[in-house]
């Protein structure tokens, strides 16, 4: 997770970038993760061993995910698209279509969609929960030192409202991330490292799986940058 990081990241926190550079990045986002991951989640509970606190913990986050329940939103990926209408961008540009995505994006779907019930159980849960969720922030924000901006600060300091004209009022996803996401981590975490002993063949394919994905995502994200048309050097 500290090497979760790419180098067109920066690019996406500050000014400058044209409407179709963010629909580029936000269409990819939400085809190849956003939109199916209550049902990658799904996938995940389905051949988890009968653990009732892995269980259950995958079941709130599901269902948060599915319903924001918790939040007391909406699905998830029906606030990621209500976010995009507050950026300007219809329903219909989110349609989906195979064909346009970049293969390295097709490539890490399908890979998420292949480990999310592939076992052991612990892999995909941490492939889930702890690589896709997670952040590079990862470490400062299990220890304490990284904390996410709640309320009205996460929203107007949100890179889409203050550089990019976003409605406030469209952020709801940004909220519920803020409400629930802290809990969700350390949740994550629990999960995995109690039922992967060190030096186990569990603890390897935890490790393994989760190295698989982050080349796949940083490949991912070479892909988006190269339809965003960003420099390198430009957005270092």
């Amino acid at each position: 997770m500290d090497r979760k990081h790419h180098w067109g990241y920066p690019a996406l926190t500050r000014p400058g970038l044209a409407r179709e550079q963010l629909l580029a990045h936000f269409r990819h986002e939400y085809l190849v993760y956003v939109r199916d991951f209550p049902a990658l989640l799904g996938r995940a509970l389905g051949i988890t061993s009968p653990l009732e606190d892995v269980r259950r913990s995958l079941a709130e986050n599901l269902y948060e995910e599915q319903t924001g329940g918790l939040s007391g939103t909406a699905a998830h990926p029906e606030l990621f698209l209500r976010m995009m209408a507050g950026l300007g961008f219809e329903r219909r540009t989110f349609a989906d279509d195979d064909a346009w995505l970049h293969p390295a994006a097709r490539r890490y779907r399908d890979l998420l969609r292949a480990r999310a019930s592939a076992a052991p159980w612990q892999a995909s849960v941490a492939l889930l929960t702890i690589f896709v969720e997670g952040s590079v922030n990862e470490r400062e924000e299990l220890g304490g030192t990284f904390v996410r901006r709640r309320g009205g600060s996460a929203v107007l300091e949100h890179p889409l409202v203050k550089h990019y004209g976003c409605r406030p009022e469209a952020m709801e996803l940004t909220r519920a991330h803020a409400q629930v996401e802290g809990g969700h981590r350390g949740d994550a975490w629990r999960m995995v490292l109690a039922h992967s002993p060190d030096d186990s063949d569990v603890a390897r394919a935890v490790v393994e799986t989760c190295e698989q994905a982050l080349g796949a995502w940083l490949e991912y994200r070479d892909g988006v940058a190269e339809r965003m048309q960003l420099q390198r050097e430009a957005a270092a």
